[in-house]
């Protein structure tokens, strides 16, 4: 079932118990929305409760609220956010399936599992047998554009497809980190007579030194592809003036030199640009890219350079200047064959 279908629901037409797992934020979204849908907020604190893994006697606090009668309501929720419980047995899970097995009328139960559960165990059987287990999927390609347009839309805007695929090329399907962004962007366009978000909009508000690390990286390795030794040591003094420490460095350029191995060698099995974004879990526009500047190298070269990455880092640790050695880097990689 969608779970929009279950918010759409009457309080006494909801099953007697639901599982969600799987994308994190969305999991956490939904569970504010079903609290903020079926209980009074004036009577929260009598109508529902919240009980964490964390909690001392964790079990025996999920059976009790789950007996004590609701006030002021037809049905009592309790929220039970859990790791483990779903995938290893734990200590007197068989007590939960026992009160499964007669569960109270009176009562609406949430499990909301960080870890994907183990459906061979007997509690989880259980709850999809009396209840819905219900999985959020990361949100890729025309449904995290929507999740986006959504998110904008609800503040009475819009946004343009470019604006979108900056967002996107920028933090991928982190949608906590694209909350917080669009927070700040929709902050910053205001309560103006302009209606469309646009990419110059979110360029000069998103996290600049996320945006301008990434982006200067993917032209350092691109003017190492070209030979342009001078420009790609200028992009790395800039990248270290703008406080990236050189352990940092190393990683970011390792990440893009494995990322444009990975995608030349799909491409090479004539997989598209769309598939290999879907089989690295990336979204399509980082994708193109690497493979637009992978012509720059042949495979052998590029895991020619990942050695070489290895060897500066362990010379980072045996010698005391990691400038020159960053820069011998550069002229390492520039010296590669295509």
């Amino acid at each position: 079932m969608d779970p929009k279908q279950i918010l759409q629901k009457d309080l006494n037409q909801l099953a007697p118990v639901y599982l969600v797992y799987g994308d994190n934020y969305l999991i956490k979204e939904f569970s504010e929305q079903f609290i903020s849908t079926f209980v009074n907020q004036e009577m929260k604190d009598f109508g529902c409760d919240l009980i964490t893994e964390t909690s001392e006697d964790f079990i025996y606090k999920i059976i009790n609220s789950t007996q004590v009668m609701p006030f002021m309501s037809d049905k009592r929720i309790v929220v039970v956010h859990t790791t483990n419980l779903f995938s290893k047995k734990m200590d007197r899970s068989e007590s939960l399936i026992e009160l499964l097995d007669d569960f109270p009328k009176t009562t609406r139960l949430l499990f909301v599992s960080f870890k994907k559960p183990d459906k061979r165990l007997k509690l989880y059987k259980k709850v999809a047998s009396i209840g819905e287990a219900l999985e959020f999927k990361e949100l890729k390609y025309k449904r995290l554009d929507d999740w986006i347009k959504n998110k904008v839309r609800a503040e009475g805007l819009t946004i343009s497809f470019q604006a979108i695929k900056l967002l996107e090329s920028t933090f991928n399907n982190d949608l906590q980190r694209l909350d917080t962004e669009l927070e700040k962007i929709i902050t910053f366009v205001g309560p103006t007579s302009k209606k469309e978000i646009n990419k110059q909009d979110v360029a000069k508000v998103i996290s600049k030194d996320q945006l301008l690390k990434e982006n200067a990286i993917f032209d350092f390795v691109d003017a190492i592809g070209k030979k342009k030794n001078s420009q790609a040591l200028n992009l790395l003094n800039q990248i270290m003036i703008d406080g990236g420490s050189s352990k940092q460095i190393l990683g970011m350029i390792a990440r893009q030199i494995r990322l444009m191995l990975q995608t030349k060698s799909l491409y090479r099995k004539n997989l598209t640009v769309k598939q290999i974004a879907r089989k690295l879990n990336q979204h399509p526009y980082p994708i193109e890219k690497c493979l637009k500047q992978s012509k720059n190298f042949s495979m052998d070269s590029l895991e020619e350079g990942l050695e070489e990455l290895h060897q500066t880092d362990i010379n980072l640790v045996s010698k005391s200047n990691p400038e020159l050695e960053m820069e011998l880097l550069v002229l390492k990689l520039s010296q590669l064959g295509q």
